[in-house]
């Protein structure tokens, strides 16, 4: 039997040794400039808790969400380890259809729907619930979102098991728009996201309703 995305992550995760880096990712450190003082962020797809935890530190109220149990396990853990009292964590699967509600029962105030390098790993069905849940959102303020492009598929790639979709940004938009979202900031190109040999060529996209 075919290992299903829930286990693949699980067992990713729940083998991993390494700490998880004390440091942000570059779009993490992005967003953090362009959010609201008092916001919460919720961070879809947080996996070890890297940009989730370094938000916190940084003084905002964030709720990390992923579909991995073991994922979810490891950030509680390492936010304990280092104190981080501002951040809590939440196992679900982006196209749970209560995912919205769950979000807003967690969280106050204005809110920023934060996913990196998280669009590329999930189907497209799932891609459109992850904006639907962001649509459902009553008190959401940006959509903030980086992604490999199209344009990534030939380049190296250090973890090459991982399932990757590479998506024409372009296209992204137009199923956002749906939703009614509509981009306040645009940008592409290699140099983003580099780590290691792999240079990956994403798209970093804030979007509000329109």
């Amino acid at each position: 039997m075919a290992e299903t995305t829930a286990e693949y992550w699980n067992r990713y995760y729940g083998a991993r040794t390494s700490p998880v880096p004390n440091i942000p990712s570059q779009f993490a450190a992005f967003v953090a400039l362009e959010v609201t003082a008092g916001s919460t962020i919720v961070d879809i797809g947080c996996g070890s808790g890297r940009d989730s935890l370094f938000f916190a530190s940084a003084g905002f109220n964030v709720l990390g969400v992923d579909a991995s149990s073991a994922a979810v396990s490891l950030c509680q853990r390492t936010a304990e380890e280092r104190g981080i009292g501002r951040a809590s964590f939440l196992c679900c699967n982006v196209d749970d259809p209560d995912l919205a509600g769950k979000v807003s029962a967690a969280t106050a105030g204005r809110i920023v729907v934060y996913a990196r390098f998280f669009l590329h790993a999930i189907p497209q069905e799932a891609e459109l619930a992850f904006l639907r849940t962001a649509a459902a959102l009553p008190d959401l303020d940006l959509l903030a979102i980086e992604f490999r492009t199209d344009r990534d598929a030939q380049q190296t790639k250090v973890t090459d098991s991982h399932y990757r979709r590479f998506i024409p940004p372009l296209d992204l938009l137009s199923r956002a728009a749906k939703f009614g979202f509509s981009p306040v900031y645009f940008t592409e190109g290699f140099g983003y996201a580099k780590y290691r040999d792999d240079d990956a060529h994403v798209a970093r996209v804030l979007m509000r309703r329109a």
